[in-house]
């Protein structure tokens, strides 16, 4: 007879799931910021044979296909913030600019996570998902940030599709947010994305929500991050003698 009892789960891999659906929600309700640098581009290379190839790329990774060719950056002076505006709203989708690398803010669709948070049936997170995904094409281009980390590839808005009636029983527990306090929003993205996280690993949501009792991601993890990237990068660059570009 065959050992019983639950089966081990990888919890640093529901982390890591955990905290790219978290990510996910926060920039689809408030936005992420943005930045440029000025850059020394390296040579061309390929990624070979492999069918996919992750490399990350700014704020999210990049999934390569075979024999695709890209090349690397070497910052040349300190990186500049670019907030989340109404002018930065009116930038292009596509920015670029001989010799620096440009990240623009992503924009957020709050009405779509109100539509994912309020949903009651599978057909109402599919049409949040379908909206999700139109987002994060106009939003990230068609490769960069789609993707949840760690093998086998799986872009978020397919996700959300494969896991609908996981998300609608994670929403009936006793302990999802049900009041209108901001706190519970953000209370909300932390829960759903246990969920989410578990469901990929055929975890129940009451499971998942246990095993990451003690995981939770701030809202302001992504300007928190990007502001300390920029002030370290000033001081590398104050110690050799190159200032910002005004």
């Amino acid at each position: 007879m065959g050992s019983r009892g639950p089966k081990p789960v990888d919890v640093n891999r529901l982390q890591a799931d955990a905290t790219a659906w978290a990510s996910l929600f926060y920039t689809l309700r408030d936005g992420q910021s943005g930045h440029m640098q000025l850059v020394k581009w390296g040579p061309w290379r390929n990624t070979g044979s492999a069918k996919w190839t992750r490399m990350q790329s700014g704020r999210g990774f990049v999934m390569l296909p075979a024999n695709a060719r890209y090349r690397l950056s070497k910052g040349l002076a300190p990186a500049i913030h670019i907030p989340v505006s109404e002018a930065t709203r009116r930038l292009p989708a596509r920015m670029k600019a001989k010799d620096w690398v440009i990240f623009r803010p992503v924009m957020p669709e709050p009405g779509i996570w109100s539509l994912l948070r309020r949903a009651r049936s599978v057909r109402e997170i599919l049409e949040a998902s379908r909206k999700m995904r139109n987002w994060m094409t106009r939003e990230y281009g068609p490769r960069i940030g789609r993707w949840l980390p760690v093998d086998p590839p799986l872009e978020f808005a397919d996700a959300l599709d494969l896991y609908a009636e996981e998300l609608l029983g994670g929403k009936r527990l006793p302990s999802y947010a049900k009041t209108d306090r901001p706190s519970s929003d953000d209370k909300r993205v932390v829960f759903l994305s246990k969920v989410l996280a578990g469901a990929r690993l055929d975890l129940a949501p009451i499971t998942a929500v246990k095993r990451l009792s003690n995981w939770h991601l701030s809202r302001d993890w992504a300007e928190k991050s990007l502001k300390e990237y920029v002030e370290w990068s000033r001081k590398q660059f104050e110690e050799r003698g190159v200032a910002a570009e005004p």
